[in-house]
């Protein structure tokens, strides 16, 4: 229970820092945190909590978005998920260049699930590709993998002050 607890208040902390940050500095100053808040819960915990840090997230960034309830909840899920794949292939732990690695691929399939979810909803007023890439991606890979290494130290501090792993 104490995990949970933890979990979520990290989760509504992350979404709290990323609403400050895009309004202070837009596009290009905001890290992904609520994703980054997931991958390392998958790390650090393992797929089932990471699975809750999603749902945590998703409903935070659900909240306070326009897109259908429940679109971020299916991208976080599907951003745990991703981290447990490409954490069995690519990831060594201890290592900050599997770590950006896997940070990397889930920002990236992240970005792809949602494209594919705002285009369904969308209809006929799909966005152009090149478009997504330079204005969404980019920043969001840019600032996200600068803030990665922070962020896990950050929220390790955290797991250890809680002790989390038993």
């Amino acid at each position: 229970m104490k995990r949970i607890l933890v979990i979520a208040l990290v989760s509504y902390l992350a979404f709290a820092l990323e609403f400050l940050l895009y309004n202070f500095w837009g596009q290009w100053g905001k890290p992904e945190l609520l994703i980054l808040a997931v991958v390392f819960f998958n790390l650090y915990l393992g797929i089932r909590f990471s699975i809750i840090a999603a749902v945590f997230c998703g409903i935070f960034k659900d909240a306070s978005g326009v897109a259908p309830f429940g679109t971020y909840v299916l991208v976080y899920l599907a951003g745990a998920y991703m981290t447990t794949l490409v954490r069995r292939y690519l990831y060594q732990p201890g290592s900050r260049f599997s770590r950006s690695m896997v940070t990397f691929f889930v920002v990236l399939g992240c970005f792809i699930v949602q494209v594919i979810l705002s285009n369904m909803n969308a209809g006929a007023g799909h966005a152009r590709p090149v478009q997504l890439l330079l204005y969404i991606l980019v920043p969001q890979l840019l600032t996200t993998m600068i803030a990665a290494t922070f962020v896990f130290a950050q929220l390790k501090n955290i797991s250890v002050f809680f002790a989390l792993k038993s």
